[in-house]
């Protein structure tokens, strides 16, 4: 499978063809064969929202789950909440991805971990104005994968229930760890946890060495237009065509 628009929407209309229902975490109950779409936002909430424009199009539901403190991207900043919002108007979840790396006082307390969550995702659902009901794990440690996380009231993308019980499957570093295409075709497992990250994804088929080169050209710019909202006459200073 190609990390294209195109290859995207051809394995929404596969798993359609293949008999399987296209589910949010707290309705797959409701079908006999289901598929969960899950989306971690990295590094650009921009390429979340194209990806949910494509899933809007096809009238598909999934869950972008969003960090709250990266060194990418702001979430609290009124460009994100706006993003976050138009892929909610689009039928799609924000969850929080949660990264217990920042919380070094951890030290293998989970009750510590779940109210760490709790937190976040009052917080995150205060900035975006919409409950926050799920959470997935940022590279997760070992003892959180084996802790089978049980958070009132939330649900964890993690917990045995998704993790162990559906065939879980990624496309972590602009890789499948197994043939997508193949395990839907073959209809083995009924049950299905898709986790794509949409900023792999664009119209063109760009190798992993191309896909982070562009992400760190565009960079540039972005900051030169961030600067020039704050900065009086800064092309005076240095002209956007000069970078």
């Amino acid at each position: 499978m190609q990390f294209t628009f195109k290859s995207y929407k051809n394995m929404l209309s596969n798993l359609e063809q293949n008999g399987y229902i296209i589910t949010g975490y707290d309705n797959y109950r409701e079908n006999a064969k289901c598929a969960i779409l899950r989306h971690d936002v990295d590094y650009d909430p921009q390429c979340a929202f194209e990806l949910s424009k494509l899933e809007l199009m096809c009238n598909v539901k999934s869950t972008y789950f969003v960090l709250l403190s990266s060194d990418f991207y702001n979430c609290f900043s009124k460009k994100n909440i706006d993003i976050f919002k138009q892929i909610i108007e689009n039928g799609c979840e924000i969850g929080l991805h949660f990264d217990e790396a920042k919380y070094q006082e951890l030290d293998n307390d989970i009750a510590k971990e779940i109210d760490y969550i709790q937190d976040e995702i009052e917080i995150l659902s205060k900035v975006i104005g919409h409950p926050v009901k799920a959470v997935s794990m940022h590279r997760p440690s070992k003892k959180t994968l084996e802790a089978n996380l049980k958070i009132p009231g939330v649900i964890n993308s993690y917990s045995n229930e998704f993790f162990k019980e559906f065939k879980y499957i990624s496309d972590s570093r602009r890789r499948w760890r197994e043939p997508i295409d193949d395990i839907i075709n073959e209809s083995k497992y009924d049950r299905l946890h898709i986790l794509t990250h949409a900023f792999w994804y664009s119209e063109e088929e760009l190798d992993i060495t191309e896909k982070i080169r562009d992400f760190v050209e565009k960079g540039k710019y972005t900051r030169y237009d961030i600067l020039n909202e704050n900065i009086t006459d800064l092309k005076d200073i240095l002209r956007k065509e000069e970078l």
